[in-house]
């Protein structure tokens, strides 16, 4: 993989988006590799979290230009399709993985970029980073955005940044919920990192809280009451809830295995 660097440390995997000359902007080839870093760390058992970041000052600056926009028009409709289908691949698998999926995000994060970042499961953000949907300044639509940014920070606002291409600073972007945490830059990596440590020691019930809630997405109330009842009778076999259950009648620290 010559575009991304994939480090693991105990339980966690850390993807790093490693153009940064390029300001880490999608390319076909950091697409393919994105979906071979999360193919991976999937079939990792010992990786139970994983936090996506990008090299140098940016997080990602969307689309390459030369590489991923400016071919578009030239492709036919087959092969449109063809390489839209690989990015909405690497969307579904960061949305869909069974692992808590954590963006880093240290710089601008802006068209495809805050769409990649918005598939995460949490956002935490550098006080230095800005946030944009840059697509309609290509002439484009976002993505991921359509989907996932009005559940975020809602209709009116989503519309409005993806209406405009507005880029906003990191402290906006937490007050509409668009990312949750904003950090010191120089804490950015070490915050993240303790938190996909502490989501990666766990119980296996993060990953189906996880699936839970995005299911929760195309069901109504009493679908999704339906969902969790099911849900609860897998979890209540899970080892870990019976660590849960004897270290609280124990009054001790439990020893999560995530199984």
């Amino acid at each position: 993989m010559e575009t991304i660097l994939l480090e693991k440390e105990t339980n966690v995997a850390k993807i790093i988006l490693n153009r940064p000359d390029k300001l880490n902007a999608l390319s076909p080839e950091l697409i393919e590799d994105l979906i071979h870093a999360m193919s991976d760390v999937e079939a990792d058992n010992n990786t139970r979290a994983i936090v996506v970041t990008g090299a140098g000052r940016a997080f990602s600056a969307g689309g390459d230009v030369q590489k991923d926009i400016l071919p578009l028009s030239e492709k036919s409709p087959s092969e449109f399709m063809s390489y839209m289908t690989r990015a909405a691949v690497l969307y579904r698998m960061i949305f869909d993985i069974n692992k808590p999926v954590i963006a880093a995000v240290n710089g601008h994060a802006v068209g495809a970029g805050l769409d990649l970042a918005m598939a995460c499961d949490i956002r935490i953000a550098s006080d230095q980073a800005q946030v944009g949907e840059f697509f309609v300044r290509m002439g484009l639509t976002p993505e991921v955005g359509l989907y996932l940014m009005p559940r975020l920070i809602g209709l009116g606002k989503a519309k409005l940044l993806c209406f405009t291409g507005d880029l906003i600073g990191a402290a906006d972007a937490e007050r509409m919920g668009l990312v949750d945490k904003v950090v010191t830059a120089d804490e950015l990596i070490p915050q993240t990192m303790e938190l996909a440590g502490r989501l990666a020691n766990g119980p296996v019930a993060i990953s189906y809280i996880k699936k839970g809630i995005n299911q929760s997405l195309a069901l109504n109330f009493e679908g999704s009451l339906d969902a969790a009842s099911q849900t609860q009778y897998q979890l209540v076999h899970t080892e870990d809830h019976k660590e849960a259950v004897s270290s609280f009648l124990e009054k001790r620290k439990p020893d999560f295995k995530g199984r």
